[in-house]
């Protein structure tokens, strides 16, 4: 249940997969006269020697944000809202329309979200982000420390998402460097 309502606030909250929160789309410019000529770039190849590197960083990514999930939770229920809670007050929010404070508050006050709730939304809001800032700099910092650019790293999880021999190679690094940790950690007698 924890890891619904984790998965559901992170939504509300416009987290991406792992690699768009930190990521700037490499979408082309769109030509704003009608004689300049829009070229898609198609990005480089993924090597095979990136893989290994990619595999790892990836790991680590999922790792940072599953942490950062935890403690948005423990965020929102330090604020004195449960996650469900929570959930229902952003889905309010973000389907009332609301994009200034005045339209939150109007919204708030048709869904019957006390005052309360409202500055405890707000708090954890507030709270949310801050993590979130602070864990796309520890990706950013971990993904750069593993030898990728976050161009690099971002443009291989955008390739596999569409490359299916590319994601299997990719699980199977991430199998192999698994079990390479399992043998090598310190069994218990």
């Amino acid at each position: 249940m924890v890891n619904y309502c984790a998965a559901a606030l992170l939504v509300m909250l416009a987290w991406l997969t792992p690699g768009a929160a930190w990521a700037s789309p490499a979408a082309p410019l769109l030509a704003q006269a009608a004689n300049v000529e829009v070229v898609d770039v198609t990005p480089a190849a993924v090597s095979d020697s990136d893989i290994p590197t990619f595999a790892k960083a990836y790991q680590e990514m999922q790792l940072l944000r599953m942490q950062a999930e935890r403690e948005m939770v423990k965020a929102v229920e330090d604020e004195g809202l449960g996650i469900e809670r929570f959930n229902a007050i952003a889905e309010t929010q973000l389907s009332g329309g609301a994009e200034s404070p005045e339209d939150m508050a109007k919204v708030a006050e048709k869904a019957k979200i006390s005052k309360k709730e409202n500055k405890q939304f707000k708090a954890a809001v507030d709270r949310i982000i801050a993590i979130r800032q602070d864990t796309e700099a520890e990706m950013e910092k971990a993904i750069e420390a593993d030898g990728l650019t976050i161009d690099t790293f971002n443009n291989i999880l955008e390739q596999s998402a569409d490359d299916a021999d590319l994601k299997r190679k990719i699980s199977d690094e991430i199998v192999k460097q698994t079990l390479v940790t399992a043998d090598s950690a310190p069994q218990a007698e």
